[in-house]
């Protein structure tokens, strides 16, 4: 079965419809996008006969690579606004860097099974998260200081391994530090911006010359990409306007139930 066959059978705006959803959930509950993309394009990949020895590495690039697009536009909007905390970025962005580069050699050399499974154990964990959404706040220091760098070491090195993008880590963290919830909110959209762009070329690297499929640049599926990127991008304003609306708490536990079914599937199946 070839790609562009398989491609021809799964309507495109389905991965339209999946970067709508994504960039909505990810607008109102500040989570990075890859916790909705990669279990799709895993399951959709598996179906579809694709990429069998490399089909979570693939999901997750492509993830990131969409994540970062979005983070980029969000970025722009907080940095005009002025709300990001530069002295935090001093900290943590040599640390991203790192973290973000060993977390993409870490998943390239593991087989895509094990991955899937390291991707499920986080997703029961942030469906834990999001279904009690007022959990006790970390209280980590009075300010920011350098052991940002520790955190920022592991915020990058997970969130690439995954392609969750990192703002669903790096907030929390970030209110530990005594951050107030917007510069946290804006300085986390920062972060996941560096954490995705070096992650995704780091992947790219990694890949180059790797995938022999039509329409796929090592392992971001390009239509998957633009489709989601474009689809995330449109609908992330959306998600911040509602969340000053809607009951955010109730969307936090529905959410965190299918994250923690999720995780299941993505163990069990």
């Amino acid at each position: 079965m070839t790609k562009l066959k398989t491609m021809s059978e799964l309507p495109y705006f389905l991965f339209f419809i999946v970067g709508l959803i994504s960039g909505l959930l990810g607008g109102m509950l500040g989570i990075g996008g890859g916790v909705v993309t990669v279990p799709f394009l895993y399951y959709f990949f598996q179906y579809s006969h694709l990429y069998p020895s490399r089909i979570m590495q693939i999901a997750v690039c492509t993830s990131l690579a969409a994540a970062f697009v979005t983070s980029v536009v969000s970025t722009y909007v907080q940095m005009r606004k002025k709300a990001i905390q530069v002295s935090v970025l001093k900290w943590m962005a040599p640390a991203l860097l790192v973290g973000s580069i060993s977390g993409s050699i870490l998943a390239h050399y593991m087989a895509s099974h094990v991955l899937s499974w390291v991707f499920g154990a986080m997703a029961l964990v942030l469906g834990i998260y999001f279904f009690f959404p007022h959990l006790p706040v970390l209280k980590i220091a009075r300010s920011p200081n350098p052991t940002l760098s520790l955190f920022g070491l592991g915020i990058g090195a997970l969130s690439t391994m995954l392609g969750i993008g990192g703002g669903s880590i790096s907030f929390p963290v970030l209110l530990g530090y005594h951050v107030p919830v917007q510069n946290a909110s804006a300085t986390s959209s920062a972060t996941t911006c560096i954490s995705t762009g070096i992650g995704t070329i780091a992947f790219l690297i990694l890949s180059w010359g790797l995938i022999h499929e039509p329409m796929t640049v090592g392992y971001i599926d390009l239509p998957c990409w633009f489709l989601i990127s474009f689809g995330s991008v449109l609908t992330v304003p959306l998600g911040v306007k509602w969340s000053h609306t809607l009951n955010v708490s109730l969307i936090k536990r529905v959410f965190g139930v299918c994250l923690f079914l999720v995780g299941l599937a993505m163990l069990l199946l």
